[in-house]
């Protein structure tokens, strides 16, 4: 109770006392999940974050973001007992100095920091607007599907010039709830740019188990073995009013390079991969998204609720939807999902014989409206697969509101 009476006075109190200095973003979001194809039992669950950055001087300032979750609270009643997930999702503050035609930052973190994918990284340092793709919406902050996760403690320095857009970063961090459950040190180098037709925020490094026990699992003080490289990357080619264009998310977090028996093979189905072509015809876009997700990865995200369009490891998602509709003094944005995908299967399983058979069939429409100076989002998904075989969670329904603060 103490942390988060602690998170949400740090998060309030600049709306009290110095406003003019604070932004941030909030979101919230009531999940509706029919658990019959034929008939009504509905879940009910609510997610939603809030996060901000308030700069004290010019000199220093500080970062927070928690999210939560709740149980579904249909089952339970809307019963005070009902179970509720928080978690603080960055605390962190920066320093900050113009110095020889660049300015450098200095960032002391616990938590997520600037993870590849929450393009936080690009947007703090050269100001550029979200590009990723609409299928990782998400009302978790960034407790979202990332390809690759900063996550931990540890401190971050980064460099901007000030001549060109450019940003050169190194991270230092220790996670200590990696693959094998036990701490690992990460050492990351961070490049960023923007162009008229490129953005780029990518990330490269290498990670290392820190063992308590050798291979003859006596106790040791430390032992490392073991070392992995790892990555990410945001790429846009082209830009929002380009009439074709090019985004690339990628990621990957266990690939060896100094191994023992404990270690694990990289195989390319570790690739969390989001590929989508993207087309605009006047008012009108067509986005084509080719997608492989890491099977830990979507398991982790469809146990916590991160994403409710990607619900299989490999598919093929087509988003048609106009981005501006002018009506009642209000911009609607209105489309459709169509979405084809595959449990539990990857690239290298196209040979397999039971590949079609694990075939789900998606039709997501979803509208997005302004209201309040935010935007409010209706997103139905109907997995046609599942109804027609009588499984439970054949309808989504998510009501959805963000809004910068």
């Amino acid at each position: 109770m103490k942390k988060v009476l602690k998170a949400v006075i740090f998060l309030f109190a600049p709306r009290l006392f110095a406003a003019t200095f604070f932004s941030g973003e909030a979101g919230l979001a009531a999940n509706f999940i029919n658990q019959k194809s034929f008939g009504i039992d509905p879940a009910l669950t609510f997610s939603g974050f809030l996060g901000g950055q308030l700069a004290i001087s010019n000199f220093l300032s500080l970062q927070g973001e928690f999210s939560i979750q709740t149980a579904d609270l249909y089952e339970n009643g809307f019963s005070k007992e009902a179970e509720s997930i928080f978690r603080i999702n960055e605390i962190s503050g920066t320093f900050t100095k113009s110095l020889g035609g660049a300015t450098h930052s200095l960032t002391l973190f616990k938590g997520f920091n600037e993870s590849i994918g929450s393009q936080k990284f690009i947007s703090r340092r050269l100001g550029t607007e979200n590009y990723t793709s609409l299928l990782t919406e998400s009302y978790l902050g960034q407790n979202c599907l990332l390809p690759y996760e900063i996550f931990g403690t540890g401190g971050s320095y980064s460099m901007t010039l000030r001549e060109y857009p450019a940003s050169f970063g190194l991270v230092i961090s220790r996670n200590n709830e990696n693959a094998e459950d036990v701490s690992q040190l990460n050492c990351d180098f961070r490049f960023a740019t923007q162009f008229r037709y490129l953005t780029l925020d990518c990330l490269a490094g290498l990670g290392a188990p820190l063992y308590t026990k050798n291979s003859s699992d006596e106790d040791v003080v430390l032992l490392i073995d073991t070392l992995y490289l790892h990555g990410g990357a945001d790429l846009l080619l082209g830009n929002k009013h380009s009439v074709a264009a090019l985004f690339l998310q990628c990621g990957f977090e266990y690939f060896p390079v100094k191994s023992n028996d404990k270690s694990k093979d990289f195989e390319l189905d570790d690739m969390f991969i989001i590929l989508e072509p993207r087309f605009k015809f006047n008012d009108a876009r067509l986005y084509i998204s080719f997608f492989n997700i890491p099977d830990s990865k979507l398991m982790s995200a469809q146990l916590t609720g991160k994403n409710i369009l990607i619900e299989d490891t490999f598919g093929i998602d087509l988003q048609m939807f106009a981005q501006t509709i002018y009506k009642n003094r209000r911009n609607y944005s209105t489309g459709l999902h169509c979405m084809v995908s595959f449990e539990g299967k990857h690239f290298k399983d196209f040979s397999d014989k039971d590949f079609m058979d694990k075939m789900n069939i998606k039709m997501c429409p979803f509208t997005e409206i302004d209201a309040d100076g935010g935007k409010f989002s209706v997103l139905l998904s109907a997995n046609l697969t599942k109804f027609t075989e009588s499984e439970s969670g054949a309808i989504k329904l998510q009501l959805g509101y963000k809004k910068a603060l």
